[in-house]
């Protein structure tokens, strides 16, 4: 006669292990896509050869954020590449929690990008990433 006590803790032990597994294994997600972005002046004349940071987090899985510059083209236009980060189940669960627990805390993902001129209001461009399109163009004023 089979011993079904053997065969359950084996299976038990296995169903422990697939699940641990999931739990821990670090699933890719997009932060932020490939974004392409033209920065103008208020007259729409091209910012050329400008540098530009993007600065992007996921909040909800990141414990700190990221950044970095680029050149615009002769056009004022710069392509930042796609923006990813692997977390675990375990920390797509656990991490909100704690964030919960900061009522100043974000959640979910975030980016925006900042002109690096010095003769242009540079926080007048941020263009956050909240559920929405990426801005194809971002408008810079110049400081008075």
């Amino acid at each position: 006669m089979p011993d079904f006590g053997r065969k359950k803790k084996f299976l038990l032990v296995l169903l422990f292990a697939v699940v641990g597994a999931v739990a821990l294994y670090p699933w890719k997600t997009t932060v932020v896509p490939q974004w392409k972005v033209r920065i103008v002046d208020q007259s729409g004349v091209p910012l050329a050869n400008t540098g530009v940071r993007e600065i992007w987090q996921h909040y909800s899985i990141e414990s700190r954020g990221h950044e970095q510059d680029l050149m615009t083209d002769n056009e004022g236009y710069v392509t930042f590449p796609e923006r990813t980060v692997r977390a675990s189940l375990a920390v797509r669960i656990i991490r909100p929690i704690v964030n919960a627990l900061n009522p100043h805390h974000g959640s979910g993902p975030d980016a925006f990008v900042i002109a690096l001129a010095a003769e242009y209001d540079t926080w007048s461009n941020n263009s956050a990433l909240s559920g929405q399109p990426l801005p194809k163009e971002i408008v810079v004023k110049k400081n008075r």
